[in-house]
């Protein structure tokens, strides 16, 4: 298998506000991994200092995801999707409701994703670049 190249820089509206590299084994919605997956996102905002900004926002994640153990081991992009966008709370803030706390990804406007297999000596995780609109 030859090692997968790194995805294009994304093309996003907007201004710059942030790039995450983000290490660690990207999970799926619902799945035992989602919570190490997000607090692995948490950590990278954290670990930029960025605070939360008020605007909306164009998303950009590209997952590096492991050769599979098993035939059953596969990443829906769209169920990678949700737990990266759930744990960004450091950047997007929380929704204004009197409900259960939860991140303001409802200000995404514009999101793109991609999802690759890398080879043992990449490594797996993710980068996210957000845009202010």
């Amino acid at each position: 298998m030859q090692p997968a190249q790194p995805s294009a820089a994304p093309c996003l509206p907007g201004r710059h506000l942030v790039t995450l590299e983000v290490d660690g084994r990207p999970a799926s919605f619902a799945t035992a991994a989602e919570a190490p997956w997000k607090a692995a996102v948490r950590a990278a905002v954290a670990k930029c200092g960025i605070a939360v900004a008020d605007a909306r926002f164009a998303v950009a994640i590209d997952f590096r995801t492991p050769v599979p153990k098993s035939r059953n081991e596969v990443w829906d992009i769209d169920n990678l999707v949700k737990p990266t966008l759930d744990a960004l709370e450091g950047v997007f803030g929380f929704r204004k409701w009197k409900g259960v706390p939860q991140p303001a990804d409802d200000r995404v406007d514009h999101l793109a994703a991609s999802k690759r297999t890398v080879a043992v000596a990449d490594h797996v995780g993710a980068t996210i670049v957000i845009h202010t609109l």
